[in-house]
């Protein structure tokens, strides 16, 4: 992913947010793995744990695929996202042995450094029903293809490509009194603290409901969204990154801003108790927490915790809404990758699997099937043209205000995550959220940090 996308090239991806061109049918051609004569080939997949994708995956996908291809089993593994053993360091630690599975999903920050491992196999283009890979690469946006192409070759395709909006109760929301959020524009992170403060609630002085939901808790402790919140802050705040020039800056002023907002969102407004959040996708639904920051995929997950769940979708908070240039946001995508170091039979079936769930050269089918029943948004040029798109976003308006973020927003991925300068932020966040450290000392450590990381 870019660093940064200029106005003209998120519109173009907007033209271009949807899908890996997608089809129902079963995979044809091919040598190894096929699924003919005599041929066994038992495909691992792994992913990690989010309901609406195993569902779609063993009710749907999994069985129509081996009914397509009977030479072919698919054997599916899900982990925790984050936990003891997460899934992003299990997987590292399968494929570094010269294991792991033969097709899995992971994160963009993974994909540089395991194509740098050599853990990678490239996409064959005629797979997917393209003539080669300029075929292929031309069927996306060339700016949304900065992690997973190398050397002109594409190295996985895109499950879900991803920004930030805001999902609110509109009961709860009701309920207190308070008028809804404009749809068309954001508000600042103080009005969201004040309306967080206003939807608090207490009973025998213990937290009933919280009002703001950022995505990182006390038993949901997952560096991914460390990064995402803090960097979303660091950037309208004026920084990109924890590292200027290649120069630590842990401890600049805009660090110093983005966690002081953390820190009045728990403290001095107690919009946010991390402590009294449990469960990712029930809070907000079930009335426990009031708002949340969340991608487009949060919707099918929290209805299935509470069907009745009524919301809506506004742009993002910002530092100040009367300042364009406060408008950022991160961008993230999920993408399917294959293993380089399965033999080819194995390594052909993957490619057909990933061509059937996703689709082949102008196909729409499946990219639909992934947009309007799970909300994942893959970039191919062909989707966002086709009246099947244009028909998913009347069904469920709230996706627009996503699309609308990739005009008006400037987005960009985190560059820290799961690395060392990662776990810094981590630890920076945790001072200032759960010990009550002060911002500008947090930054401080924060700076020794990185200083000792780069040293």
């Amino acid at each position: 992913m870019p660093r940064h996308w200029s106005k003209p090239i998120a519109a173009t991806i907007v033209l271009a947010v949807a899908a890996a061109t997608m089809s129902g049918c079963g995979l044809n051609g091919g040598n190894a793995g096929s699924g003919s004569g005599n041929d066994k080939v038992q495909l691992t997949l792994w992913t990690h744990e989010f309901a609406p994708l195993q569902d779609a995956m063993t009710k749907k996908w999994i069985p129509e695929f081996e009914k397509a291809n009977p030479g072919v089993t698919v054997k599916m593994t899900s982990v925790p996202l984050a936990g003891a053993v997460s899934y992003d360091s299990k997987l590292l630690s399968s494929l570094s042995s010269g294991g792991g599975p033969d097709v899995w999903d992971m994160g963009s920050w993974n994909f540089p450094k395991f194509k740098e491992s050599g853990f990678l196999d490239s996409v064959d283009p005629k797979t997917f029903g393209y003539a080669d890979d300029a075929d292929l690469l031309g069927a996306y946006d060339k700016s949304s293809l900065k992690e997973l192409s190398y050397d002109n070759k594409l190295y996985g395709m895109f499950s879900e490509f991803d920004t930030l909006a805001t999902y609110y109760n509109t009961d709860v929301f009701a309920q207190a009194g308070i008028p809804d959020l404009p749809a068309d524009k954001p508000v600042s992170w103080d009005q969201i603290g004040e309306i967080g403060q206003k939807l608090r609630q207490e009973k025998d002085g213990a937290v009933t409901r919280t009002g703001y939901q950022f995505g990182f808790f006390a038993n949901f402790k997952d560096a991914q969204w460390y990064s995402q919140n803090f960097y979303t802050l660091l950037r309208q705040y004026g920084q990109d990154d924890v590292y200027v020039d290649g120069k630590p800056a842990g401890d600049t002023a805009a660090v110093k801003n983005a966690l002081q907002v953390f820190s009045d969102f728990v403290y001095k407004y107690k919009a946010y108790d991390p402590t009294f959040l449990n469960n990712w996708f029930a809070d907000v639904p079930q009335g426990r927490a009031a708002m949340v920051s969340a991608g487009t995929w949060y919707a099918g997950a929290a209805l299935a915790q509470n069907p009745d769940f009524k919301f809506k979708v506004v742009p993002n908070p910002v530092v100040n809404p009367d300042d364009k240039s406060t408008y950022k946001d991160i961008s993230y995508f999920w993408g399917w990758a294959t293993n380089a170091k399965s033999d080819d039979a194995h390594k052909a079936a993957a490619q057909k699997f990933l061509a059937f769930i996703l689709g082949k050269k102008g196909e729409t089918a499946q990219a639909d099937y992934w947009f309007s029943k799970l909300g994942y948004l893959q970039p191919s040029k062909a989707y966002l043209a086709s009246d099947d798109f244009k028909a998913a976003v009347t069904k469920a308006p709230y996706l627009q205000t996503f699309i609308d973020a990739l005009k008006n927003y400037q987005v960009s991925p985190p560059q820290h995550v799961y690395d060392e300068a990662g776990s810094a932020i981590v630890a920076a966040v945790d001072a200032v959220v759960y010990n009550h450290t002060a911002p500008d000392q947090a930054a401080a450590e924060l700076q020794a940090a990185l200083e000792r990381i780069k040293n």
